[in-house]
This record gives C-alpha cells, structure tokens and sequence, in this order.
C-alpha cells in the first residue's frame, strides 16, 4: 500500500455512495444524487487515494505537509519541494491548459476541486489528470463563506465538517467508491479564520488535515499582476517574504477568469526547475 493510502472501509473508502446525514450544503449546482451503490473507481485511480501509482513516490499525506508548513524547522534538510496547487476547478478550459502545461514541463500539482463541478468536466480529463501522476484533492462542497465560518466555533465545525461530507461523497459518485483525500483545503484559506479548532478536530476524526499556502502567483489577489513575468515574480517575492523555504506550496486558481495564470505557468514551473524545487503532491 502507497504511503498515505488507507485501506478499504476506512472513512468509508470502498462503501457504497449515499447521501450524508446532515443537511446538504447550499451550492450553486442542482443536488447531488447519490448512486446508493458502489462506484466503480475512474481508471487511473489507486485505491484509497486521491491520486495513481505514478504519483506514489512523490505523494505525501496532507498532515506532513501541514506540519511543514507550520513548523519549518521540520522540514527536510536535504532537499526542496514544491506543491504547486490550483483551486476553485475543476474546468474544462483551464484545467486542461494547466495539465498541458505540466505534461510539457515534467511536473505535477494538487488540485483542490469544488466538489460539484467535477460533474461539468469530462472523466477522461479527470483520468489524464490522475495518470500523468497529479492528486485531486477538496476545496469544499459549498465554497459558501457564510455557510462555513459564521457562527460559534461550534457551529463552523458542524458545517465544514458537514461541507467536507458532502464533497467525498461527491468525488466519489464520480472518482469511484475508493478515492480518499486527506487533503482540504479552506475556501478563502484556514488563516483567514478564527475559531476553527474544533472544525480541525472533527476533520481530524475523518483523517483529513487543512492545507494553506506559504507562496503565490496572486492570480486572486485584488491588485493581481498584470502581465506574465508578473505572475512569475509574485511567486519569487512570496517565497523570498516566506524566507526561501524547502517546502514551498503555491496558490493558483484553474477556474474562470484565470487565463493569464495558465500563460504564465511555463515560465513558472521552469524557474522553480532552475531552482532545484522536486515537485511533490498532496494526498
């Protein structure tokens, strides 16, 4: 079994696909119908992960990668990694322009999808994602901030964690009864939130950790760049401002609107190349 992969009947990986018990998140997209059967897994999938077997030497589990994040004197010593990450996806447009992109330069990202918009993209697009050795992780089921984190700190935990339900189930009507992600990813990121112990706890019980970022492209930024070597400069600045560390994940966004960071991310992957950066991935 690869690292980070969890065996079958744990957190419900291999079950039938079925509705949750809570309330269904608010969401933009008509409601999930649940299969009620075992969903046979997309090809490309290894099961009990959110990635393939090509991706198993380079995959780490989404709490050590938290953790170096957090606490940088943790990180390795002998070598520099890079998650580089997309949000807000999957699109067909724009998904697809980054993973030709990726496939040109010999790297791979995480992508923290809407768990709904999977449906709007084709499984074979989905399928070349996992075989060229990239991990599909969840950026929530609503990404309703209001939804999310108003409320005590008791009521943020019942609804990510509700959310979080609602997006594995999702995933796997469509990914296969065997996918697991123990990555998530906060709409709006974990640090820009107060009181989410609790929600971190009852994401723990799931085996899920949050992820952040420590470097970006400011593809959402409000002053975003303007230009492509723009694009690549934020990145070299965020990194600087985050003292040059070895494990560096990087923000960007695959969805509508972002067309110049797809221009932008050869010239992205191949600096981080020129800088000795491994490319890892988030399980």
């Amino acid at each position: 079994m690869p690292s980070g992969a969890v065996p079958s009947g744990t957190y419900g990986v291999g079950a039938a696909v079925t509705k949750p018990n809570c309330p269904e998140p608010p969401s933009n997209y008509s409601p999930f119908q649940a299969p009620g059967t075992v969903v046979k897994d997309i090809d490309g999938l290894e099961p009990g992960t959110n990635h393939g077997t090509a991706a198993d030497k380079y995959a780490y589990p989404a709490s050590v990668v938290n953790q170096w994040l957090q606490k940088p004197s943790t990180q390795p010593k002998n070598k520099k990694i890079v998650f580089v990450t997309f949000d807000d996806g999957p699109t067909t447009k724009f998904t697809g322009e980054q993973l030709d992109n990726l496939e040109k330069a010999g790297a791979r990202a995480t992508f923290f999808m809407i768990a709904p918009q999977i449906r709007d993209v084709n499984k074979n697009m989905l399928t070349r994602s996992l075989k060229m050795g990239n991990a599909l992780a969840i950026h929530s089921y609503s990404h309703d901030y209001k939804y999310l984190y108003h409320g005590s700190a008791a009521d943020k935990a019942k609804h990510i964690s509700c959310d979080w339900d609602w997006a594995i189930a999702q995933n796997r009507a469509v990914l296969g009864s065997d996918y697991f992600s123990s990555a998530f990813r906060h709409p709006g990121g974990h640090m820009s939130w107060s009181n989410l112990s609790q929600s971190d706890a009852a994401l723990a019980k799931r085996g899920v950790s949050w992820i952040d970022w420590n470097a970006m492209s400011g593809d959402a930024d409000v002053q975003r760049p303007t230009t492509v070597p723009g694009y690549l400069e934020m990145v070299k600045k965020s990194i600087k401002e985050s003292d040059n560390p070895n494990v560096v994940v990087i923000l960007n966004h695959d969805t509508f609107g972002k067309q110049m960071t797809a221009e932008a991310m050869p010239s992205i992957l191949s600096w981080l190349k020129s800088q000795g950066y491994e490319f890892g991935v988030i399980s």
